[in-house]
């Protein structure tokens, strides 16, 4: 099968025939059709957050059809549609069994990250971490689930918005993206903060009620206004990860507030103790999601609740392209590459 393997860190991924992989007896084959490239996959080709054993297939937000299953699988189906949750988790730990699947302290693996994924004609995944996807979702949109979507969801729930409330959106790409839709079906005013016009343009059409560049001036003034003087804004979503981004959600929050962090970078964050405490803010971290909230995202995309915009569709062959492009900054939503029709 073709697969775009990474052989060392820091260099371009290398397109190349590879042997299918075998399926377990609690395992499925799938043949993917298209996978989602995400930041991720740069920090993975960078050696930075994540640093898998190589030669390495990365790929984490793939969606397809059923190959082959495993002889102790069952309530699956050959030539089913599906998409895949990433974490394969112990299911005996605390956190598993508390439904917080991904913070799960023994881990077996994570699809495309530490285990071969889906920039390849076909990938295994353990049979508990597949589910069908609806026939009204395409596969460009459902592999999304895995990551974009799943970490938009987690991290709404991860607030405490309620009606009128409002939140503001600190970077405007693919998980920003559908954070905000769901944001705006919850009746919370969003605002997006962005340097990019594109991406702006693209979060007023998901809902945000007002979208401002974030070099503009007075723009902690503005959204001030915007949430009035005696409110005040009840959460900032970190989805870029910056300590200049986490300080400056922090300066928007009224007393009380929560910054919720999305966004991974290896910095550290800006945001004074005294500021955390006098005021009591909420810092919360937000990592993908669980096995429930990916059965919730798909529901919200069949039922059009979330729908990502796609900024742009590769061949696997093109997977560097893909990855520069990615780099550029250009990108003003989620890049897909496609492996088959």
């Amino acid at each position: 099968m073709k697969a775009a393997v990474l052989h060392k860190i820091g260099e371009p991924f290398r397109v190349e025939d590879v042997p299918v992989p075998k399926v377990g007896p609690d395992a499925v084959l799938v043949e993917t059709r298209t996978c989602g490239l995400c930041r991720t996959d740069v920090h993975i080709q960078d050696g930075l957050a994540y640093v898998p054993e190589l030669p390495h297939i990365p790929g984490h937000e793939p969606a397809g059809v059923i190959a082959d299953l495993g002889a102790e699988v069952s309530g699956l189906k050959i030539g089913q549609r599906v998409a895949v949750y990433l974490f394969d988790t112990c299911g005996q730990c605390y956190f598993c069994r508390a439904g917080r699947d991904a913070q799960c302290t023994q881990l077996h693996g994570l699809l495309g990250v530490t285990r071969n994924g889906g920039f390849a004609e076909y990938f295994v995944t353990p049979a508990k971490n597949v589910f069908p996807l609806p026939d009204t979702v395409p596969f460009e949109i459902g592999g999304l689930t895995s990551c974009a979507v799943i970490t938009a969801v987690h991290a709404f729930r991860r607030s405490r918005l309620g009606l009128n409330d409002v939140a503001v959106v600190l970077g405007s790409g693919g998980v920003a993206q559908p954070l905000i839709q769901i944001l705006a079906a919850a009746g919370v005013r969003v605002v997006a903060v962005s340097r990019s016009e594109a991406k702006l343009d693209l979060a007023r059409r998901l809902g945000a009620r007002l979208a401002l560049r974030a070099d503009q001036p007075d723009l902690a003034k503005t959204v001030q206004q915007f949430a009035g003087e005696w409110v005040g804004v009840q959460c900032a979503f970190d989805c870029v990860g910056l300590s200049s981004t986490m300080k400056e959600a922090a300066s928007y929050l009224m007393r009380g507030g929560q910054l919720i962090v999305v966004g991974e970078e290896p910095e550290f964050p800006e945001v004074d103790t005294i500021q955390i405490a006098q005021r009591e803010l909420e810092i919360i971290g937000s990592r993908n999601g669980s096995r429930q909230d990916f059965v919730d995202s798909l529901s919200m995309l069949a039922a059009g609740i979330i729908s990502p915009p796609i900024s742009r569709e590769y061949p696997l062959e093109q997977i560097n392209e893909a990855l520069e492009f990615l780099r550029s900054g250009r990108a003003a939503a989620r890049i897909v590459v496609r492996i088959r029709e």
